[in-house]
């Protein structure tokens, strides 16, 4: 690989680790927002698409110091013939009431894509919020 292509990597790479917005997790009412959230049983997981390019797997497992959600995004970029991915992963323990957000970069005017994930009880739910993607 020559060295502008390696360059081209590591920057996508570092876009892709700046660019993903994580809000941390807080107590919030319920979000009325999402579409439809799915509940998630520990250790199964959920893949939610959020554009043709960019999908998140969400699992959860149960610690000793509280609950794990875990949730890995998956953003492809074709250049051409070349195809590249942008994977990264947030690892939040939330109590319950608590909940994340995850969004993707996305162009400018485009609609920003945004996954979802709460506690409410015993219990994870993931959902994506409406008019993203």
């Amino acid at each position: 690989m020559s060295l502008a292509k390696m360059h081209v990597v590591d920057l996508l790479k570092c876009m892709a680790c700046i660019g993903v917005l994580v809000l941390a997790p807080a107590a919030v009412a319920p979000n009325h927002a999402v579409e439809a959230y799915n509940t998630v049983r520990e250790g199964q997981a959920v893949m939610t698409e959020l554009s043709a390019d960019a999908n998140a797997i969400t699992y959860w497992v149960s610690e000793p110091d509280g609950w794990h959600a875990v949730t890995t995004v998956d953003t492809r970029i074709t250049d051409g013939d070349d195809e590249k991915h942008a994977v990264v992963r947030f690892s939040s323990v939330l109590l319950p009431g608590q909940s994340q957000q995850i969004s993707v970069p996305v162009a400018i005017g485009e609609q920003q894509q945004v996954i979802s994930i709460r506690r409410v009880g015993d219990q994870i739910e993931v959902g994506r919020v409406p008019g993203s993607a």
